[in-house]
């Protein structure tokens, strides 16, 4: 299972280092993640990790991915709900 995040995060270093990051550098990613989500998954389901540590592990993924996207510029996040909205005390 370690494998696996090593083999996307990796992945994602490389990519990093890349000039003229695009859409379809991605798609591989995309694959390794899934796989690795899977892993989780399983191993969540069987009980060799506790499901508290299967989450924080797909969302170190992600936000790595989610980072790499952001610097690229391939990936901009949606304002906070709230965001630029005062809020009227009563």
């Amino acid at each position: 299972m370690s494998t696996r995040m090593k083999k996307v995060l990796t992945a994602l270093e490389g990519l990093r280092k890349k000039p003229d990051l695009g859409e379809e550098d991605i798609g591989p990613i995309e694959k390794l993640i899934a796989d690795a989500y899977s892993i989780i998954d399983k191993s969540a389901k069987v009980g060799t990790i506790h499901r508290n540590k299967a989450s924080r592990r797909k969302s170190r993924l992600a936000r790595a991915k989610r980072t790499l996207l952001m610097q690229a510029g391939l990936y901009t996040p949606a304002p906070a709900a709230g965001a630029g909205v005062e809020a009227v005390a009563a």
